[in-house]
């Protein structure tokens, strides 16, 4: 994909945080945004920044674990652009604890909002994409803990290392297809977002009913101080658009955690147990 300008633009998760930077990153670009969240107030703010930049753009209040919302937010695209050239399958949550102490709710939550909206947004998006015979682009984001798993949030692991099988599986259909749809995975380390106060869009009906654990607890403070000390999310952003230019699958946004990743799969390759990863 050569430019963005003139082009249309979805981006779940545009509240805040990565999303509502990919958003304003490709305003300036030229693009016309569809901007989604489950966060009405953050949701209108990420509008009104990102027509400042002097672009059309609509927001949909959505929640990507429900299809029909994702189907809703796919149809009001058509209704105001026509067509879509970019989607960025970004919404997401955090989640900690031991597997043993998970309960059930834990997963389906965080494996609602980070893999089946990755899914629902495929499902619904990726024939808009192909349908309009232009060059587009999708930008799954996934984590580096999709390419190494550490302990204590398995549920996001798990959501992550999918999201990574996925991309990689549609970037080879799709090549092998001739589409003009590519494909990117974003495996961001610490950037600077919401993504440890994630709890506040948890649905009742998914609660644990109890106080987590106190091992997820701690975990969430050490994700909240690393994160606060995060990579702006602007960077990462920059990174993104680079990456849709160049046709170019991986976005790495801290190349230095490739050491944990190369480690891993050495060990896969020798057929060793796995390394306890550091990510700090």
């Amino acid at each position: 994909m050569q430019a963005l300008k003139g082009k249309v633009a979805v981006v779940t998760g545009a509240g805040s945080g990565i999303g509502r930077a990919m958003a304003l990153r490709f305003a300036k670009e030229g693009a016309n945004l569809v901007l989604a969240d489950i966060e009405d107030t953050a949701l209108t703010e990420s509008l009104a920044l990102v027509r400042d930049e002097g672009v059309d753009a609509v927001d949909v209040v959505t929640d990507v674990a429900q299809f029909e919302a994702v189907e809703a937010l796919a149809e009001r695209t058509l209704e105001a652009f026509g067509t879509c050239h970019v989607l960025c399958n970004n919404a997401g949550v955090g989640g900690g604890g031991s597997i043993a102490k998970a309960h059930l709710v834990d997963w389906q939550w965080v494996l609602g909002v980070n893999l089946w909206g990755v899914i629902h947004g495929i499902t619904a998006f990726l024939p808009i994409l192909e349908a309009n015979g232009e060059d587009g682009h999708i930008v799954n984001t996934a984590s580096v803990a999709g390419l190494v798993a550490g302990p204590g949030i398995g549920p996001y692991n798990a959501s992550k290392f999918a999201v990574v099988g996925i991309s990689e599986t549609l970037f080879h259909e799709l090549g092998a297809s001739g589409s003009k749809v590519g494909v990117s995975v974003l495996c961001p380390g610490y950037v600077s977002t919401n993504i440890a106060t994630s709890q506040r869009n948890r649905p009742s009906h998914l609660q644990r009913g109890e106080r987590a654990p106190g091992d997820a607890r701690s975990r969430n403070a050490d994700i909240a101080a690393n994160v606060a000390t995060g990579m702006d999310p602007a960077q990462v952003a920059d990174l993104v658009v680079r990456a849709i230019y160049g046709n170019k699958f991986w976005v790495i946004t801290h190349p230095e955690l490739l050491t944990a990743v190369r480690r891993r799969n050495d060990a896969l390759s020798d057929l060793r147990n796995p390394e306890q990863p550091t990510f700090g």
